[in-house]
């Protein structure tokens, strides 16, 4: 008797992507590589692919990138839930990242996990608690890469006289971390990204010099999964261009395909001034083992405690709602949320806002607008339901202002308040996939896991439609005006492409002063960022040696000057 895929035994892996070797160099400049590795993982079962198929057919991960360097080590990981005995596929890319439109192609790996020529043993070939690869070597084939790195790495061994390698290869390594979390239905049987949560914040210099903000920020959050495979809206075909713009078919077809391919590199563009991070990233090995533990000792259940880092992770991202800021947004099938602020300030006529954030994806999970709120003092954060859902179905009729705090002035000190005086306001309002509303409780549902925004006070779900939501939104935009002195205050409003201003120097209304002036600016809130989380966890580690010390109650000198030290920076 066949198992369903609900019965089948399925496995937590970790995949680490150590480093790689003899990069080939793609800046002729100064003899380097900007690499990363653009990784895909496709389980090793019939039935995860083709038409027929609900299941994605695959899954991604993005290395950060190494600056400089011909042999990077990265040390990424990767934790992927729902593998099944037989294993998985997963095809390595590495690239070169451009500050141009196109990245290079350095080279490509296709490993097996288990790998049938080194994994010869007996039992070798299945997968099972305990399994673990340790560090092994790959070849990367350069006949996947471009032509102008490759003849560019064979002319620098000349110039170096053989200190540039030509043998490429990346260091990767498997293990089991135990049984995957148990889930019922149509989630069961499919691979998704377990963690870590990771976040990007990319700085575009192009669309800060087309708006009339001081900085522009596109954001990436990576959700644990599985996002509920109901969860899933292909693009609506309200006209006959739109078919061809996603299919690429066509002359027409072709050119928005490839604008919209290009407003998504200038929006989410990858650069030295890009953050990327893991939440709570000071440990990671207690990261892998609550990673691991998302399940109780025989792996039925989730672990029910939020997690706070995470949902302060986003508040921060999320500007914790202040200025009467909105965001458009995306969530893609995979589990990753892809975020920036919108309102008539960011004047980018885009052809699509939603099809541009999910880079032309034929479909996707949800997508709409969304704000962060605080919740009025008078409502308690624990009336909302066990698992921290709350949709529309289940708001309450009557004063709108019963239970926000939208009338209030913005909180002087934001982050000091916890993440459970904070709630999410997130809708269904995208022209282009048109997500269900009776699918609105089901969102709810998977942004309030503890593993995901838990922590938060509410989710509140809403129809786009919603006459409660419009006013609300109203509200926030005349807030933003008095925040940000007025569209007369800020500056001219302009109608602009991001694909044809960047085509065109010309058709820019800024001077190219004002251009270097923009991507200074970009790189000072880059860096900024970057002072601000790296104060920030040295605080928290202080904080945590500090009530070490004082729960242990350690005397040593040491210790003494720790909880010294901790006092004096909660005074």
């Amino acid at each position: 008797m066949q198992m369903t895929a609900s019965e089948a035994a399925r496995y937590t892996c970790e995949i680490v992507f150590h480093s790689a070797a003899n990069v080939p160099l793609a800046d002729l400049n100064d003899l380097s590589s900007d690499p990363y590795i653009a990784a895909t993982l496709i389980p090793n079962e019939p039935g995860t692919s083709g038409p027929d198929s609900k299941t994605p057919q695959s899954i991604s991960y993005r290395t950060p990138t190494a600056r400089r360097s011909l042999n990077p080590t990265f040390n990424a990981r990767w934790i992927v839930a729902g593998i099944p005995t037989s294993g998985f596929v997963l095809s390595l890319s590495l690239r070169d990242e451009d500050p141009g439109d196109h990245d290079d192609k350095l080279g490509k790996a296709v490993i097996r996990f288990p790998d049938p020529h080194r994994d010869t043993g007996e039992g070798a070939q299945e997968l099972n608690e305990g399994w673990d690869s340790g560090e092994r070597e790959y070849k990367v084939h350069k006949r996947h890469g471009s032509l102008r790195t490759r003849l560019g790495t064979y002319v620098a061994k000349v110039v170096t006289r053989g200190r540039v390698g030509h043998r490429v290869r990346v260091f990767v390594s498997i293990r089991v971390l135990g049984p995957a979390p148990h889930v019922e239905g149509e989630d069961a049987g499919r691979v998704y990204t377990l963690g870590p949560h990771v976040f990007v914040r990319h700085f575009s210099p192009l669309a800060t010099h087309l708006t009339s903000v001081k900085s522009f920020i596109a954001n990436r959050l990576q959700l644990t999964g599985p996002v509920p495979a109901a969860l899933r809206h292909r693009y609506v075909g309200f006209a006959p261009f739109v078919k061809a713009m996603f299919r690429a078919r066509g002359i027409e077809g072709i050119l928005l395909n490839r604008a919209l391919h290009k407003q998504h590199r200038a929006i989410y563009k990858w650069d030295r001034n890009t953050i990327w991070g893991i939440v709570g990233e000071e440990d990671t090995e207690d990261q892998a083992s609550k990673e691991a533990q998302h399940r109780t000792g025989d792996g039925t259940a989730r672990s029910s405690r939020p997690d706070e880092a995470f949902a302060r992770k986003f508040l921060d991202m999320a500007a914790y709602g202040t200025e009467g800021r909105i965001f458009t947004y995306v969530i893609m099938l995979d589990g990753e949320w892809r975020f920036t602020e919108t309102g008539e300030e960011f004047a980018i006529q885009l052809l699509s806002k939603h099809t541009m954030h999910a880079d032309v994806a034929v479909e996707i999970a949800y997508s709409g607008e969304f704000f962060v709120r605080r919740i009025h003092s008078s409502k308690s954060a624990s009336s909302r339901p066990a698992n921290g859902e709350c949709s529309q179905a289940q708001e309450p009729d009557g004063n709108e202002h019963v239970d926000e705090a939208e009338g209030e002035a913005d909180h002087p000190d934001p982050s000091s308040l916890p993440p459970s005086a904070y709630e999410l306001v997130i809708d269904n309002d995208s022209g282009t996939y048109r997500p269900h509303k009776d699918l609105l409780p089901t969102l709810a549902a998977y942004l309030s896991r503890p593993e995901n925004l838990g922590a938060l006070g509410r989710v509140r779900t809403m129809d786009g439609f919603d006459e409660r939501l419009k006013r609300w939104k109203e509200h926030r935009q005349e807030v933003k005006k008095r925040a940000r002195g007025g569209d007369e205050a800020k500056g001219v409003v302009r109608q602009a492409s991001v694909s044809s201003s960047s085509s065109s120097g010309s058709s820019s209304s800024r001077s190219d002063v004002e251009q270097r002036d923009a991507e200074e600016g970009a790189r000072q809130d880059a860096e900024t960022e970057r002072r601000r989380l790296e104060e920030r966890h040295e605080q928290e580690a202080l904080e945590d040696d500090g009530q070490r010390a004082k729960e242990n109650g350690d005397y040593h000198q040491a210790a003494r000057e720790e909880e010294k030290d901790l006092a004096e920076v909660k005074d």
